[in-house]
């Protein structure tokens, strides 16, 4: 998508809603709403030709941005173009939205955590992303193999932007549009941000073709509670947890539901996606994270399994969002203000009482910070 990401809105795409949306209105394809691809470069959609006039200032930087040279390096894929690439590419970062933008916040709060003296606006501002891709592209069998599943994450680096913004002047040219807005939107949206972006970058390496998201960076409102070691161990294992969702196929999304009360609607929950009238649409495999009981499905088992601190997801995805929370592009940094906080803490005793059985001394502490914190904070 090319309009400027919403740091406070989480993934919105609900169980059984399309995955591919208009590029300017959001509009989901469904039976009744066809999108139309881009004439020029074939790789966003719209629904209809005032929402494609509308976005055509800022697309135009990106649209026909490809050369002969681009489709010949995707091609060792199976590609036919790199129109073709880059609309999955795009297809696998919606589908994956919610465990890709929990991995960035991980990793802003992880680069924090080891840079304790240095202010975290002069800690570098692009975080890259090395993917892989996952299967050979083919015409008989690509319509069938799920979006979600069609790239890997393999690791992310932080870079300097400045560097980077000299180095490649002309893809970072081709975002200056995208910048722009983004920018002008958060001056107004956020009252903590500070006018500096924070850019995530998506690249295939070989592929000369990357995908650009930007964020706002923010002044912390609140001290992380618990210590850095209490942390890391926390927020390693649910990067490894969302790392795996991405990777073995069960992309997470959270419930949209109105029904659905706080903080119970935090809770990512695992889904797959399924192909029905031309359109990919998530179906959740759980109700929620109650409702897991190994042996059915066997990926997610080895993911669960693979939590050294053997936290249930449930505590284990409610914890990482409160430690991160600061520095999220999950949830608002004030989602956790007095208010809400004995609601927290309601869901997340029960849950530690489970973890006490298993006299884990490093959760107790950062448990005892947040309860501390929870009863006491006041925020501006």
């Amino acid at each position: 998508m090319d309009s400027p990401d919403d740091e406070t809105t989480q993934n919105t795409v609900g169980s059984g809603d399309a995955l591919r949306r208009c590029n300017k209105c959001f509009k989901p394809q469904t039976a009744g709403v066809s999108l139309r691809k881009c004439g020029g470069c074939s790789t966003v959609v719209y629904c209809s030709l005032e929402c494609q006039k509308a976005q055509w200032p800022r697309h135009k930087p990106l649209c026909r941005a490809g050369t002969p040279a681009h489709d010949a390096a995707v091609a060792r894929y199976g590609y036919p173009s790199l129109a073709t690439f880059s609309q999955d590419l795009q297809d696998f970062l919606d589908a994956n939205e919610w465990a890709l933008r929990m991995i960035i916040t991980l990793q802003r709060q992880l680069q924090r955590d080891a840079n304790p003296d240095v202010p975290f606006s002069q800690l570098p501002m692009l975080l890259r992303f090395s993917l892989r891709v996952q299967a050979i592209w083919s015409s008989s069998t690509h319509k069938h193999r799920s979006p979600a599943t069609r790239f890997g994450v393999v690791s992310q680096t932080f870079h300097d932007l400045d560097a980077y913004a000299r180095n490649e002047t002309r893809m970072w040219e081709q975002t200056a549009v995208l910048r722009d807005e983004a920018h002008r939107a958060f001056i107004h949206k956020y009252s903590q941000y500070i006018g500096q972006l924070f850019v995530v970058q998506y690249e295939v390496p070989g592929t000369n073709h990357f995908q650009f998201e930007f964020y706002p960076l923010q002044t912390p409102l609140a001290p992380t509670p618990g210590t850095v070691e209490q942390r890391r161990l926390i927020l390693e294992d649910m990067m490894g947890f969302c790392t795996r969702s991405i990777n073995e196929g069960f992309p997470l999304r959270t419930n949209t539901s109105e029904e659905v009360m706080f903080p119970v609607n935090l809770e990512a929950c695992p889904g797959t996606f399924v192909r029905s009238g031309g359109c990919w649409t998530w179906k959740a495999i759980l109700d929620d994270w109650k409702s897991y009981t190994p042996g059915r499905h066997r990926r997610l088992d080895l993911a669960v399994a693979a939590v050294k601190m053997r936290m249930p997801i449930q505590l284990l995805i409610l914890t990482s969002l409160w430690i991160t929370c600061c520095v999220s592009v999950v949830v608002p940094q004030d989602i956790f203000d007095e208010e809400r906080s004995a609601v927290f803490l309601d869901v997340l005793l029960p849950i530690q009482a489970y973890i006490d059985l298993r006299d884990s001394v490093n959760l107790q502490g950062l448990l005892t910070g947040i309860q501390y914190d929870q009863m006491s904070m006041t925020r501006p």
